[in-house]
C-alpha cells in the first residue's frame, strides 16, 4: 500500500512542478492527473490534498524552507519535494513524520542532482527539531502575506475595499476547506424527494440557507458517487452562484439573455424557475465551453437553451430581453479556496479587469426591454471590479436604476460574491 502512495506523491510532484512551469490552472492540471493515472477513492484524496494544500501553503511552506536552509536549493523539483514533504508534517496528520521525510528522500534519490536527497533530508529533520520555536515564531509574525500565503497585492485589495479587519477575515476564511454544494434539478425531483434518497446511501446532507434548490454534503464524498449523477439529478454549483441565477426573478416565458454563460450552471438555474418554458440564449467566446454547456442542458432535460459563440464586449441583434444576466470575468478573489493559485495574483493582472467588464455591461445592456432585467455580477471582492464599474455604467445610463446590491464573503459559509440587480426604466 505504501508502494502505492510513493506513486501518488510522483506524480503529484510532476503536477506541481508543470503546473508552476506551464501556468496551468490548478483544477485542470488536477483533473488530468486523476484521469490519466486513474487514481482510486483513497488516492484521489491523497492527491487532491496534498497538491492543492502545497499551492494554498506555498508562501509559509516556502518561509519554511528560508529559515532552515542557509542555501536554496533553486531546483524546482527539489523545492516541491520540500514544500510537499513539509506539508505532509504539518497538515496532514494521518502521514507520520518519519514516511513524510522518507519519501521525499526517495523522490530527491530521483532526482539528477546529487546533492538533492542530503539537502532534502537536511532540511526535513531540521524543521522537526525546531518545529515547535518555527510555528511559534509564523503564529506571532505580523506579516499576512506569509502567514496566510497570499500577495501583497491582493491583501492590499481586500484593505483598501473593505478595511483591515475584514481582509483578515477574508484571508481567514481562505484557509477553510469547504463541502460540496450542489443543486438539485427540479425538472426531474424535487429536492425533498432527492434528500430522502441520500439517506439511503448514508450521505449527510442538508438544505442551503437562501438557494431553493441547493443542498450541501458532508464530507468529501465526490459528485460521481452521489445518487442520480448520471442521470442529470443534480449538479455542482456554489450556493453563491445559485443566489445569483435566483435574484434574477426569471420565469416561465421568459427571453433570458446569459452573456458570460459556461459552463452554465446559472442557465441551468434560470431553466428550473423558468419550468423549461421560456428561451435562454447561452453567449460565450469558447466553443468547447459551449459544447460543455449543450451536453450538460440534454443531460438534465434542458430544453429552452441555446448556445451562440459570441464576445459579450460587442452588440448582438437581440432586442427585448426580459432578463440579461452579465456574469463577467473578474479576478475571482471570492473563491480563493477552491483555486488556491488565486492568491498569487499580481495587481498588474487585475487591473486590466474593470476596462473588460464595464464594456460587457454597457454593451448587453442593450437587450434589456424597458421594465427588463440587468444582472451584473462577479465572484471576486475587489470594489474596483464591482462597485466602481456597477457605478460609472449607472451614472452614464440614466435610464438603469439599482434595485438590490449585495456583497457576500467566505466567511459567511459561501463563495465570495457580488452582484447587483437593476431595472431598465426608460428606453
Amino acid at each position: 500500500m505504501e508502494e502505492k502512495i510513493s506513486s501518488v506523491r510522483n506524480a503529484c510532484l510532476d503536477s506541481l512542478v508543470d503546473f508552476e512551469k506551464y501556468k496551468k490552472y490548478s483544477n485542470i492540471e488536477l483533473s488530468g492527473s486523476v484521469k490519466k493515472y486513474g487514481f482510486g477513492d483513497r488516492d484521489r484524496t491523497f492527491f487532491t490534498k496534498l497538491f492543492y494544500g502545497v499551492i494554498e501553503k506555498k508562501l509559509t511552506l516556502d518561509y519554511y524552507i528560508d529559515r532552515l536552509s542557509e542555501k536554496k536549493n533553486r531546483n524546482p523539483r527539489v523545492i516541491n519535494i520540500l514544500r510537499m514533504g513539509l506539508y505532509q508534517i504539518i497538515y496532514m496528520d494521518k502521514v507520520p513524520d518519519s514516511a513524510a521525510c522518507d519519501e521525499s528522500v526517495k523522490l530527491a534519490k530521483k532526482s539528477k542532482n546529487r546533492q538533492a536527497a542530503p539537502y532534502v533530508n537536511a532540511v526535513l529533520r531540521n524543521f522537526l527539531r525546531k518545529r515547535g520555536e518555527l510555528e511559534r515564531e509564523l503564529y506571532t509574525l505580523n506579516d499576512l502575506e506569509i502567514k496566510y500565503s497570499c500577495s501583497s497585492d491582493i491583501i492590499n485589495i481586500w484593505t483598501d475595499s473593505y478595511g483591515a479587519g475584514t481582509a483578515k477575515k477574508i484571508l481567514e476564511a481562505s484557509l477553510l476547506t469547504r463541502g460540496l454544494t450542489i443543486t438539485v434539478n427540479s425538472l426531474k425531483i424535487s429536492r425533498d424527494e432527492f434528500l430522502d434518497k441520500l439517506q439511503t446511501q448514508n450521505i449527510g446532507a442538508k438544505k442551503t440557507d437562501v438557494s431553493q434548490y441547493g443542498v450541501t454534503i458532508d464530507g468529501g464524498v465526490p459528485a460521481q458517487s452521489i445518487y442520480g449523477y448520471a442521470e442529470g439529478l443534480f449538479y455542482v454549483q456554489d450556493e453563491a452562484s445559485q443566489i445569483c441565477a435566483q435574484a434574477t426573478g426569471a420565469a416561465p416565458g421568459d427571453l433570458v439573455i446569459d452573456c458570460c454563460a459556461a459552463p452554465g450552471g446559472k442557465s441551468f438555474f434560470m431553466a428550473q424557475m423558468m419550468q423549461n418554458s421560456g428561451r435562454i440564449v447561452c453567449f460565450d467566446i469558447h466553443k468547447n465551453k459551449l459544447n460543455v454547456v449543450d451536453s450538460s442542458a440534454k443531460k438534465l432535460g434542458i430544453k429552452i437553451i441555446e448556445t451562440h459563440i459570441h464576445d459579450s464586449k460587442l452588440r448582438y441583434d437581440i432586442k427585448n430581453a426580459d432578463i440579461v444576466l452579465c456574469d463577467v470575468p473578474c479576478s475571482g478573489l471570492g473563491v480563493i479556496s477552491k483555486k488556491p493559485e488565486i492568491k498569487y495574483k499580481t495587481l498588474e493582472e487585475i487591473s486590466k479587469l474593470p476596462k473588460l467588464q464595464y464594456k460587457i455591461l454597457s454593451a448587453c445592456s442593450n437587450y434589456v426591454k424597458p421594465g427588463g432585467t440587468l444582472v451584473y455580477s462577479t465572484c471576486t471582492l475587489n470594489k474596483r471590479e464591482n462597485e466602481e464599474v456597477v457605478y460609472g455604467f449607472l451614472d452614464e445610463n440614466k435610464n438603469f436604476e439599482c434595485a438590490d446590491i449585495q456583497t457576500f464573503f467566505p466567511f459567511e459559509r459561501i463563495d465570495g460574491f457580488f452582484l447587483v440587480k437593476m431595472k431598465r426604466i426608460g428606453v
